[in-house]
Order: structure tokens, then sequence, then C-alpha cells
């Protein structure tokens, strides 16, 4: 990829993200290159005590906006939940970067910490938001389909898996009166659609209509006030039905990645979707499930990867 080109985009997407990005205490941050891929890697202050586990986190954004220093507030907690280091890619985003780039990238990051940086996949989580956590999905059966060892486990939030449009929360006038409404989803579908050929119903970006089989065990966490919540629920059923270990969790308060957003919620101006000039608004406070929800990450990926020897 070209390095002025990723780089305009992160500086683009770091504008528009500015208030959501914290320097989160207690963490050290640093820049980094792994498979061609910008990193953020997060690990805590006080030194890694599990230096065999790591977390693998991919921002959501519905591949068009997004970047890894969104992320942080999550991937600070899992840092120092765990003891280990977290990893954040950059990846390339539509429409400057066709479908399947995203896909690749995250694949490639993967494969250099199984590779140069000698991470045992049992040792690897993979945990992801909205979007992301369709490519945390993906990247799972990618591995797989590529002949490659899958992770350990995969920590989906606020799960987006299906731009073919066809899940019933889109059309909830309730879910549709918080952070993430109907139109924006069609937005941000159709700029990834947009890119090239691509098929809505592909399993690569809309796990719903993927083979699931063999797959690792998957949390997923739902959020109650949020359009996008029976992907959630379509992708456990999949999932299960594939023989796929599932625990799902509902938040009924949350709304989209509540995960990452602290007090920030989106407004929007009266004639959206015509006008795509939506802004941020503080709300005072962050959503009281963020810090379970963490704690429920944090659990899972210690129940589900092999840690320190």
């Amino acid at each position: 990829m070209s390095n002025e080109a990723i780089a305009a985009q992160i500086e683009a997407q770091r504008a528009f993200f500015a208030p959501l990005i914290i320097e989160p205490p207690d963490v050290t941050l640093t820049q980094g290159e792994l498979g061609g891929v910008p990193v953020e890697w997060t690990q805590p202050d006080t030194g890694v005590t599990d230096p065999h586990r790591v977390v693998m986190y991919l921002h959501g954004g519905g591949y068009s906006n997004g970047l890894a220093a969104w992320a942080r507030r999550a991937t600070a907690r899992l840092a120092l939940g765990l003891g280990c280091r977290v990893v954040a890619p950059d990846y390339r985003l539509a429409p400057r970067f066709a479908f399947p780039a995203a896909h690749e990238d995250v694949l490639s990051v993967y494969q250099a910490l199984i590779g140069e940086q000698g991470f045992a996949p049992e040792h690897i989580a993979l945990a992801g938001d909205s979007a992301g956590g369709a490519l945390c999905v993906s990247l799972c059966a990618d591995a797989r389909d590529a002949g490659l060892p899958m992770p350990a486990c995969a920590m989906l939030n606020s799960l987006w898996a299906d731009l073919a449009l066809n899940t019933p929360s889109l059309d909830d006038p309730v879910r549709n009166g918080y952070d993430i409404r109907r139109g924006m989803v069609v937005q941000l579908a159709e700029t990834l659609l947009g890119s090239g050929n691509v098929d809505p119903k592909d399993g690569r970006h809309s796990p719903v209509y993927r083979d699931l089989t063999g797959l690792p065990p998957l949390l997923i966490q739902a959020a109650g006030r949020d359009v996008c919540h029976d992907d959630s629920i379509r992708l456990a059923a999949s999932a299960r039905a594939a023989g796929v270990v599932v625990q799902i969790t509902e938040y009924p308060q949350a709304e989209h990645i509540w995960i990452l957003n602290g007090p920030w919620r989106i407004a929007y101006p009266d004639d959206y979707p015509e006008n795509p000039r939506i802004r941020w608004v503080n709300s005072g406070a962050e959503a009281t499930e963020a810090i379970p929800a963490m704690a429920e990450m944090v659990a899972f990926a210690k129940r589900h990867t092999r840690g320190q020897r």
C-alpha cells in the first residue's frame, strides 16, 4: 500500500474522531507496522506480565471510517485487564481502497503475529466492534480457508454483519432514535459496495451468510439501543448451528459501540441523510455498561487463550 495514501487516511480520520481519541492512563502507546500495515500497540505502563498472550483489536466504522486510536478505551482496558500487549491495525478504508482491502490487511497482520512476532495462535484473542467484529469473524474464516491456524477466540461488540440490510432491527422506530440510524447504515453499506463489483451477501463483509464451521469460541455483545442489534442474534444462531461455542450477552441500555465512545454521542442534522454532516456531542458520562462489557471480554479471553506459561 502507499505510505502517503494510508497516512492521509489516518490524518483525515483523526480529525473527524478527535473528540473521541484519548490518552488513556496507565498504558504505553507505540506506533509500528506489521505485515505492511500501520498498527498501534498498547501495553501496561508497569510492564507486560503475560508476554505470551496478545489481543488483536479491529476498530469499526463501517469499513469507510475509523482508526486504531479511536479504540483506545477498549485496547487500554484489555491490556490492563490481561497484562498483555494489544495491537490495533489501521487497515485500509473504502472508498479510497476497494473491498477486500481491509480483509487483506487484517489477515496480513495476523500472519505477522504468528510469524515474525512469534505468537502461538492459541495465545491470540481477536476483538472488534461493529464492522470490526465482522472482520474478526472473517479473519478466523479466512485463516481456516487458507490452511492457517485460527486464533483462540473472538470477541464481538455491536456487530454489523449484513450489508444486504436484511436485519429486522434496522426498521425498529425506537432503536432508530439512538446513536446509529438506518440512514447511516445504508450510507456505509453503499460506500463499501460501491468500491467495486461487491456482492451485498459476500460472507467476508456479511458473515451472517458465511460458513462458520470450525471457528473458535465467540463472545457476542449486543446493544439493546442499536439498529444493528439483530445482526448479533443472527450471527450467534448461525455460529451455533455450525457447532461453534457462542456466548451472547445483551446490554439492554447500551448504544452502538458503547465500549469506545465514552461520553460522546452523534447529533444528526434535521435533513439527514441528505445532509450527512453529523457532529459529536458530549453527553457528560460514559455508558455504565462499558466497564462490565470490557470485564466480560477480559474474562472470556482468559478462559479461551493460553496465557503465561
